[in-house]
């Protein structure tokens, strides 16, 4: 048997995983809180790990501790008094502290729950992979439907509240962020999943001239993050997890932080992000 046909459900979840990490990572960078992604990918970790303890899958169970987190976000924002990062803050805490009680509740082999922590592509199924790819097919139709709203969303959170119902928009948004970082948790793990999440979209909004190009950006750098980490970590024999972290910041440090080096050739000039159409 080739290369291929020993890793390909491996790829094709990178694939998949990455393009719609990437793709959220516009959204959560842009709206300039970056510590959602964090909260939501530990409200996942901790309904996963809890979910290993009673027998579910983890990826479903992942999922509810993500929507649970999004939902009580949801709730606390409403109320216009309090601070949306603060509020992001109080409920990361809540849900790291959750997931570590259900590390310490877990009396057997742990090494599905570290998987959970620190990711694992190595027994990715077809099923998983059929998830991954209608997430990310339905999570680019939300955004083609909204096109003209998550665009002024993403502009200034002021204006859309004064111009559109920007509530059910965001609640949306944040349900999208718990399935997709739902399906990539076994993949990146919980820990590290934000990285992901982070790094193509600060490359995709430095580097882009329009949205559109820095959502599609986005995407394909988050699949060359996922992949790349893949074979760092099959070449070198290393945890996959923290390999894709180190090779999207490697790409952060080349295209961004590496760019006075190469700033002469016309490809590189007038960069910057320009979220015009």
């Amino acid at each position: 048997m080739g290369f291929f046909d020993v890793f390909s459900n491996i790829i094709i979840a990178a694939v998949l995983g990455g393009a719609s990490a990437g793709l959220l990572g516009i959204f959560i960078t842009g709206l300039r809180m970056p510590f959602l992604g964090v909260c939501t990918a530990h409200s996942a970790m901790a309904g996963a790990i809890f979910g290993d303890l009673l027998g579910l899958n983890p990826s479903i169970s992942g999922f509810f501790g993500a929507i649970t987190g999004a939902l009580l976000l949801s709730f606390i924002i409403e109320k216009k008094n309090i601070d949306i990062n603060a509020a992001i803050g109080s409920i990361f805490s809540f849900m790291l502290g959750i997931a570590f009680l259900g590390i310490g509740l877990n009396r057997g082999a742990r090494s599905s729950v570290l998987g959970l922590m620190w990711g694992s592509l190595l027994f990715i199924s077809k099923n998983q992979i059929y998830v991954m790819a209608f997430v990310l097919l339905l999570f680019i139709g939300f955004i083609v439907y909204f096109y003209k709203e998550l665009k002024i969303l993403l502009f200034s959170r002021d204006i859309a509240f004064t111009l559109i119902n920007d509530s059910y928009l965001f609640l949306i948004l944040l349900i999208f962020k718990a399935g997709i970082i739902a399906i990539n948790l076994e993949i990146v793990g919980g820990m590290m999943l934000y990285s992901l999440i982070s790094n193509p979209a600060i490359i995709a909004l430095r580097l882009s001239r329009s949205y559109n190009a820095s959502l599609i950006w986005s995407s394909v750098l988050g699949s060359i993050s996922a992949v790349g980490g893949f074979f760092m970590a099959y070449w070198f024999d290393l945890p996959l997890g923290a390999c894709i972290v180190l090779f999207s910041s490697l790409l952060v440090a080349v295209l961004i932080y590496g760019q006075p080096l190469y700033r002469k050739f016309p490809f590189w000039k007038n960069g910057g992000s320009r979220l015009n159409a």
